[in-house]
């Protein structure tokens, strides 16, 4: 079980993807996110994104893998912090 889902908002174009937990590099209690499925989920969802941060951080290097993901994307990002955006999570707010 990840932590993050995607939802569709009221425009067919935008996307809000709620991050929610700890950044890991790897999966280890079923609740974090990971570098490797969030760039394969991103790429399935063109257009533009709204990301929804609540998160205590976790792994540097796994948090900037998915920051160059959403800085990567093709097309907006505007990112909200609901609740808390520390650590490497505030980088990542930062996309």
């Amino acid at each position: 079980m990840k932590f993050w889902k995607w939802s569709n908002s009221v425009s067919s174009n935008n996307q809000e993807l709620i991050l929610d937990g700890p950044i890991a590099s790897d999966t280890w209690w079923g609740d974090e996110v990971t570098p490797d499925l969030f760039r394969e989920e991103l790429k399935q969802h063109a257009g533009d994104l709204t990301v929804v941060i609540n998160s205590p951080g976790g792994d540097v290097f796994a948090g900037l893998a998915i920051y160059n993901a959403l800085v990567n994307h093709n097309g907006n990002v505007t990112v909200r912090v609901d609740g808390l955006a520390a650590s490497i999570a505030s980088v990542i707010a930062m996309a």
